[in-house]
């Protein structure tokens, strides 16, 4: 990711509001450029789901515990577009 090509004359990057995308627009204010969208948190979201579906397989974690992260539905995403903390 390269910030140095992004050049707004000097004012605030700021990204209007849209839907339930707050951690978009969060991300891309803090980095002051349009760099991250809905679809790429969305795909950091989906890894890290399988990521801690992996390890819950392979921790001795007990079946009721690990129940919810086996199942299809994310964790980290929801179909409104909310993000959860360890994607942003």
């Amino acid at each position: 990711m390269e910030m140095e090509g992004v050049c707004n004359g000097g004012m605030l990057y700021h990204e209007v509001q849209e839907a339930k995308l707050c951690a978009v627009h969060c991300v891309n204010t803090v980095l002051q450029g349009p760099f991250f969208s809905e679809f790429d948190l969305a795909a950091l979201a989906s890894e890290l789901d399988s990521k801690e579906r992996q390890m819950m397989q392979e921790g001795n974690v007990s079946s009721s515990s690990a129940g919810d992260y086996l199942s299809a539905e994310s964790h980290n995403v929801s179909l409104g577009g909310d993000f959860s903390i360890q994607v942003r």
